[in-house]
């Protein structure tokens, strides 16, 4: 049943929501731990806490989002990255993005991390920008020859707007508290018949258990492809194309051997359902044909996703 929200859509507004479940930040702590040999100071955990955050679904748009948002800050990405997890040097979506790019564009990317995307068009872009925010990827950015802004995206876009022909978000959406706000900046600083290039994770690619990247106080939301058409019409732009990252392998794999073995194991206990599972994905999978059913996005057509979707909008 739908609910009056105290806290709207963070993309919409819509005051109506489903809580679809609660998270324990201790199990975000823990996962942590265990998965990513990752662990935060005393002072981080007493920052956040360790209780349960809400998880809600938007009546309108369908944007998942995690309430309170907990967005994490310096202290947190300081220890997050002192530990197992790094910046991805370069990302499925960035080939999508170059190909968008016009020689002698101007190029403004925000949340750059250490500037991956940038230093590959910046040979043939009359100019690229990073607001980055993160001092160490900042100084990293302008011995790079990057110039650098580390304001925050909607005090820049008040005071320097339509100075882009394309402005990327490439995993920083699902990062930020006030979505709404944010995008209306990206819209801001893109000229007339310019274009936003946006990547978000994809909640409907295949998981497995709690992942703790997945949740406050790293991911304050989560998205699938009906969102799209909803920042379209918030900003008044043109959603242009909607991609979709496929599956690994392995998850590929994974997916068809799960199937098999749900199926076989009351009939033939765990042990033997596993082995059967594992055989029968790899023969009905081969490398071979997982590279064919890629190229050819069949993995989408079949709601079968990989981690990453890529979105286009233009602005009138």
């Amino acid at each position: 049943m739908l609910d009056s929200s105290p806290n709207p859509c963070p993309l919409c507004g819509s005051s109506s929501f489903l809580t679809l479940s609660h998270i324990h930040l201790s199990d975000v702590w823990g996962a942590y731990a265990e998965q990513w040999a990752t662990s935060f100071s005393d002072d981080v955990i007493a920052h956040y806490g360790n209780g349960p955050v809400a998880l809600r679904r938007c009546g309108r748009c369908e944007l998942e989002w995690f309430d309170p948002a907990l967005e994490g800050d310096a202290a947190f990405y300081t220890q997050l990255f002192t530990g197992g997890i790094t910046y991805e040097t370069w990302r499925w979506e960035f080939d999508r993005a170059a190909q968008r790019i016009a020689n002698g564009a101007r190029v403004v990317e925000v949340g750059s991390g250490e500037g991956a995307f940038l230093r590959s068009v910046l040979p043939r872009c009359s100019s690229v920008e990073a607001l980055e925010k993160n001092p160490r990827a900042a100084d990293l950015l302008r011995a790079a020859g990057i110039k650098v802004s580390e304001d925050d995206v909607r005090a820049d876009a008040l005071v320097r707007p339509a100075r882009a022909d394309v402005v990327c978000a490439f995993q920083v959406l699902e990062h930020v508290a006030d979505v709404r706000g944010f995008l209306s900046a990206l819209a801001a600083i893109v000229v007339p018949d310019g274009e936003i290039l946006l990547s978000v994770p994809n909640r409907e690619r295949f998981r497995r258990g709690l992942e703790p990247n997945d949740c406050p106080p790293h991911h304050l939301s989560r998205w699938s492809p009906r969102q799209f058409t909803a920042v379209a019409e918030v900003l008044g732009m043109e959603l242009v194309l909607v991609e979709y990252q496929p599956p690994s392998l392995s998850h590929a794999r994974a997916s068809r051997q799960r199937s098999v073995r749900t199926a076989l194991r009351p009939v033939t206990g765990p042990r033997v359902a596993q082995w059967t599972g594992r055989a029968t994905a790899r023969l009905r999978m081969p490398e071979r044909r997982h590279a064919r059913l890629a190229a050819e996005g069949r993995f989408a057509s079949r709601g079968e996703y990989g981690h990453t979707m890529f979105a286009v909008l233009r602005r009138a």
